[in-house]
Formats: structure tokens, sequence, C-alpha cells
């Protein structure tokens, strides 16, 4: 398995089809959408994922969260391999487990020479099919999805992570999500009600 995953993952584009959202989690029809541009190896994107699970416990029935892949590849030399490795495991419903894996063990994995074994780890504590996987991160699909979810983040003038889109609202850091981010769901709610 490692010797496959160690293939460096390189940079290109290629078109890809439409696809359902596999790092989504609330109502699909939830009023509120949260968009999160953001990047596992970027110690401020840590930082957001409480405040992001407090306003989805706390909106639980109107809010749907949404993870886009903005690596910012130059300062964090992982990210893009993060990313791809939770791509695929998106790709067998298990998404948020491994965000969550790879943010509470961002200390360690961001540090070393060489964290694929700490990624197969990861695979193996969420009983993860290693030749999906594998075969997932081998395709230029994955690493067009990647490219395509950065490519709209800059589109939507995304410089830093994380940025966090409440219907359309651009707030970055965890601190402005803190302060700003119920009172801008509460009036997002007002306007559908």
């Amino acid at each position: 398995v490692i010797a496959v995953l160690s293939v460096r993952i390189v940079r290109g584009t290629t078109s890809i089809t439409p696809h359902e959202n596999l790092k989504m989690k609330g109502p699909q029809n939830a009023p509120v959408h949260l968009i999160v541009y953001s990047d596992f190896q970027c110690p401020a994107c840590k930082h957001a994922v409480e405040p992001i699970e407090e306003l989805r416990k706390q909106f639980e029935d109107s809010i749907k969260v949404e993870f886009r892949h903005y690596p910012l590849e130059r300062p964090h030399k992982w990210a893009l391999t993060a990313a791809t490795f939770a791509q695929c495991a998106a790709e067998q419903n298990k998404f948020w487990e491994f965000h969550d894996l790879l943010f509470n063990h961002q200390d360690t994995w961001s540090k070393t020479a060489d964290p694929l074994p700490l990624f197969v780890g990861m695979i193996q504590e969420l009983g993860l099919d290693t030749e999906q996987l594998e075969s997932c991160i081998k395709h230029p699909n994955t690493l067009a999805l990647i490219r395509k979810e950065h490519s709209l983040g800059s589109k939507q003038s995304v410089q830093s992570t994380p940025t966090v889109f409440i219907n359309g609202q651009a707030l970055v850091g965890a601190l402005q999500l803190k302060e700003k981010g119920p009172g801008i769901i509460l009036e997002e709610l007002k306007k559908k009600s």
C-alpha cells in the first residue's frame, strides 16, 4: 500500500464531471449553507473546526456545512497529499471521520518528513478499502476535483484559509466565525421565514 501511495502527487488539471458532494453534512434543503475552504495542514483551519461544529449544533436543522479543498502548497508541503487522501476517504463515505483524524493529529503528521505511514494508519483505523483508496489516489479525477475546488475558491476571492461563506458572506478565520457567524445565520434565517 505505502509503495503505491508514495507516488508523488503532481500538479495538473483536467476536466471533471459534476459529482455529488460527499463532503457535506446537515439537511440538503437547509436554508443556511456554510462553504468552508480549508487546508488540512493549516493550523488556523484546525482552530476553525470547533466553531464550525458549534454552529452546526446550534442551528442543526437549519444549516448544512460543505467542505472544499483549498490546499496552500507553498507553506504546507503535505496539504495536497492530505487533501487527496481525504477526498479518497470521501469516496468511501468516511470524509468527516478522516477530516477529524487529520486535524486531531495535525501536529504530528504535518511535522514529519513522510506522513504517508501515518495516513495509512488512519485509513486502517477507519477500515477503508485500501485497493479502492489506491485506485482513487492514482486517478486523475481526484486531483482534478481538488484543483477545481481550489479554483472555485480563488474565483470567490479566497486568499487564506480558513475562509467560510455563510450564504455567500465571507468570514476569515476562527475568530471572525465565532464573533460574527451566529448573527449572520440568524439574519439569514429571518430572511427565509
